[in-house]
């Protein structure tokens, strides 16, 4: 039987990105439940003020500077923890650059800096641990994808490629390293209040413009808005042994969004 107040006790998870967002939750999580977290980010202060609140919980975690858009620097990364910690159990790849715009509008430098990013950035730390987890004969890679890989909306061609490049590798992947013990899934997030989407609320005037926004958002699904928690919480779910006989899986959480007809 699982101990459930420790899901991940002694498990190396690299996060790709979890200076703050998303990734940050997920981060604090895991070291909640007892993992080491290795973690990226771009803004040195942000990383290290969030590794202050995770060495607290988790002492031998550690952050890396890093810009996913580098294949350099995410080649570094992986370098680096293989060197420090001997590989990695869990992988979650949290990061997710999203911009919106006509397909026929962007240049190769934005589409190069998305795919390297959201795409390639995963890959290329599958390409580093995976050889590890095939010898060990366990692991868990968990891909935080997005509503827009699924169903979208206009000016998100881009964006939802990568994402849907994403999910289509999982499942491949899910097939590949089965045999090693090793499961690969997706989530796909819908509206989640993160503070990167505070940043857009806040962007909005206080009063009549920023509550027409509030509302335009509360309505996309028939739950309320999403909590960064609510990611972390399915995270740990795939990354632990309560989902052992899972791979291969798009987990929508969404608030149901998914499935309402706009």
């Amino acid at each position: 039987m699982l101990a459930y107040n420790q899901l991940l006790s002694g498990k190396r998870a690299v996060i790709s990105t979890g200076a703050r967002g998303i990734g940050k939750a997920i981060a604090l999580l895991f070291a909640s439940q007892g993992a080491i977290v290795l973690v990226g980010g771009r803004n040195q202060k942000m990383l290290d003020a969030t590794m202050g609140e995770i060495k607290a919980v988790s002492p031998e975690s550690k952050g890396y500077l890093v810009d996913l858009s580098n294949k350099d620097m995410t080649e570094d990364m992986a370098k680096d923890i293989l060197s420090d910690f001997g590989g990695a159990d869990i992988i979650v790849n949290t990061v997710g650059v999203n911009r919106h715009f006509p397909a026929h509008t962007y240049d190769d430098e934005t589409l190069e800096s998305f795919f390297e990013s959201n795409y390639k950035s995963g890959m290329r730390f599958a390409r580093a641990f995976l050889p590890g987890m095939m010898e060990r004969k366990t692991g868990s890679i968990i891909n935080i994808s997005s509503i827009h890989a699924v169903q979208s909306m206009p000016g998100y061609s881009i964006y939802a490629g990568t994402k849907g490049a994403m999910n289509a590798s999982a499942r491949v992947m899910a097939l590949d390293y089965a045999p090693y013990g090793i499961r690969v899934n997706n989530i796909c997030p819908g509206l989640i209040m993160s503070d990167v989407m505070m940043d857009e609320v806040y962007a909005f005037p206080e009063g009549e413009e920023r509550e027409a926004f509030l509302k335009l958002l509360s309505g996309m699904q028939p739950l309320p808005p999403g909590k960064m928690d609510d990611i972390a919480n399915a995270a740990l779910f795939l990354a632990s042994d309560m989902s052992s006989y899972i791979t291969g899986q798009t987990i929508m959480v969404d608030g149901g969004a998914s499935i309402k007809a706009h």
